[in-house]
């Protein structure tokens, strides 16, 4: 809880210019390099249309543009602009720092075990998504 409200705190500089939907979902394809709509509805838990109103107002707001995919010119693609990959690349350096302040008040004992405990539930997520994954399928 605490290292959510830390990141939390950290973007808060941004106040309501950027919704935190818009942020997450600029986080999600920032991080892709390009995405198309489908995916990023899934990583939203959204519905199509819905991510497809969201990119709306990200592309009116200069963070996003929608583009033709390279292998299938049919496809198209969600892309950060400059400025939406300034903006990611801001939140996530606030974020790192924010997280750094609360995990530098740690001792090192529970900075280890805090290391191990997020290893363990990061690999537990993948293997969650993978039998997903294989059950969708």
């Amino acid at each position: 809880m605490v290292l959510l409200e830390a990141c939390e705190r950290a973007v808060e500089e941004i106040g309501s210019a950027v919704p935190p939907a818009q942020l997450r979902a600029l986080l999600i394809v920032d991080r892709a390099g390009c995405l198309n709509l489908s995916a990023l509805a899934r990583a939203l838990g959204a519905s199509a249309s819905a991510a497809s109103r969201l990119i709306d107002r990200m592309q009116a707001g200069g963070l996003l543009t929608r583009d033709r995919a390279a292998l299938s010119r049919r496809e198209i693609v969600l892309v950060p602009t400059e400025s939406g990959r300034r903006l990611a690349e801001w939140v996530r350096s606030q974020r790192r720092a924010a997280l750094d302040g609360v995990l530098q008040t740690m001792s090192p004992a529970g900075r280890e075990a805090l290391a191990r405990a997020l290893s363990e539930l990061a690999t537990n997520g993948q293997h969650r998504s993978a039998g997903q994954s294989a059950t969708a399928s």
